[in-house]
């Protein structure tokens, strides 16, 4: 990796905390006012923020878990439970915690390092041998891949000039994509995937479109009916995207062994067996599938009943091999 490469990583770095500092508070901030707090342009900010949630190359450590973002026309707001409980950190989070920082201290001014050189401190008070500990190799990101790069940045455009759109989307249970005109609203990120949240023409209604979905999107010269102080984050519930507009849900029964955990992070329905239902938007089967199977004999699939077929050849498949 070349010096520049670490130095941009550094500087980027830098520019994060700053930002993250700002929007801790989980409300609305303009990103003109988030920019001339870190001293940057609005679409280098932006750029910064987007790389915290969007997942690189399908691979799992390219985002921040449990970090959301959405993204108005000329605002963001930051959503998660991270920064509102205490943290444990482990010893490789907490050398890169202290790297980051020893990186900071040379982008910050002398009189303003005083509260970075305490953290590091403390760091060091919690592990003593992190100084000497052998140092973890750099990665660098790699860029979105080309597909959900290309149509984040064509709806992006939409979104900031208030413009309507065509998008070629394929839905989960379409085998080719259909043309559909619409209001773009935002986009929001929900576990490294991104989301445009818009007013389908076809539909009638407010969709969520996966982005990785979308084949192709034409910015239109026609303005978008975006309803009067409309928030991007009030479309989200449960820390999830549009669980109201979803196309298609999928139902989870919990045994009643689980059902209390389950009812202490979901909203649920209580069955009289003792067992809970959970309704959750369904925007991609595989994810469906996984989040079952993770689960083992104690949650299945009520509907939709190809989900469940899905969730039965991958069982066959696991026993045909074991």
């Amino acid at each position: 990796m070349s010096a520049r490469t670490v130095d941009d990583a550094a500087a980027q770095l830098g520019r994060l905390m700053h930002a993250i500092a700002a929007l801790g508070d989980e409300e609305p901030h303009k990103l003109g006012e988030l920019a001339a707090i870190v001293g940057v342009s609005e679409d280098v900010i932006a750029r910064d923020l987007r790389t915290l949630v969007t997942r690189y190359d399908d691979e799992p450590g390219g985002f921040i878990e449990g970090v959301q973002l959405a993204f108005g026309s000329d605002s963001v707001r930051l959503r998660s439970l991270l920064y509102r409980r205490p943290m444990g950190l482990s010893p490789a989070e907490l050398a890169a915690l202290e790297l980051g920082l020893g990186a900071l201290v040379h982008e910050t001014p002398p009189a303003e390092t005083g509260l970075i050189r305490e953290v590091r401190a403390l760091i060091a008070k919690a592990a003593p041998g992190l100084a000497v500990a052998k140092r973890l190799p750099l990665a660098h990101a790699a860029a979105v891949s080309d597909n959900v790069g290309e149509q984040l940045g064509a709806l992006r455009t939409a979104v900031d000039a208030g413009k309507k759109a065509r998008i070629a989307y394929r839905s989960g249970s379409a085998t080719a994509p259909n043309d559909r005109t619409v209001h773009p609203y935002g986009l929001v990120t929900v576990k490294g995937r991104w989301y445009l949240i818009a007013f389908c023409d076809t539909a009638n209604a407010i969709r969520i479109f996966r982005l990785d979905r979308v084949a192709a999107v034409t910015v239109l010269n026609e303005l978008a009916d975006i309803p009067d102080h409309l928030k991007v984050e009030e479309q989200l519930q449960h820390g999830r995207a549009l669980v109201n507009h979803a196309e298609e849900h999928v139902r989870v029964r919990y045994r009643a062994s689980i059902a209390r955990w389950i009812a202490e992070h979901e909203e649920v329905e209580p069955q009289a067996d003792g067992s809970v239902v959970v309704t959750y938007p369904l925007l991609d089967d595989e994810w469906a599938v996984h989040h079952v199977l993770g689960y083992g004999p104690e949650a299945e699939v009520m509907e939709p009943v190809r989900v469940r077929e899905m969730v039965r050849a991958r069982l066959a498949e696991i026993l045909a091999t074991a």
